[in-house]
């Protein structure tokens, strides 16, 4: 089965904001391996614009750096699995993804130590409330 990853890319590298990526690498992955790639512009417009694109492209998986919360929203609800937070040489995260070692290496942007957000705490602190994230324990 083949497995259509797209990745936001900078200068040979994951874009550090998806949300104002302007290039994705569009890789085909079958039974771990890459079989092809293509480079492609972000069409200029919204979200909703870019959702289309990425559907219209039928890609799967989509990894990239920092992600908007409503971005990943409607990526999740129009059935693309988003990989948010993080980072790296574009062939070491094709590699590691295509091996399943993605999640476990260390490719997450300084101070993620996992990679899903709203897994935390509120408590209060100094009159007002604060966001805590819970951190899973290094296993």
């Amino acid at each position: 089965m083949t497995t259509k990853v797209a990745i936001s890319i900078w200068d040979g590298r994951i874009s550090p904001v998806m949300d104002t990526a302007c290039h994705l690498l569009l890789v085909d992955i079958t039974d771990g391996r890459e079989v092809s790639r293509e480079k492609v512009g972000i069409p200029m417009g919204g979200l909703s614009d870019l959702i289309g694109f990425l559907t219209d492209h039928r890609v799967d998986v989509l990894i990239c750096g920092a992600l908007s919360y409503r971005l990943e929203r409607m990526l999740t609800a129009s059935g693309i699995k988003p990989y948010p937070w993080f980072r790296g040489d574009i062939d070491e995260i094709i590699a590691a993804y295509a091996s399943g070692i993605l999640e476990g290496g260390n490719y997450l942007l300084p101070g993620r130590r996992h990679r899903r957000q709203g897994k935390g705490r509120r408590c209060r602190q100094g009159g007002g409330f604060h966001r805590h994230q819970q951190l899973k324990e290094e296993q």
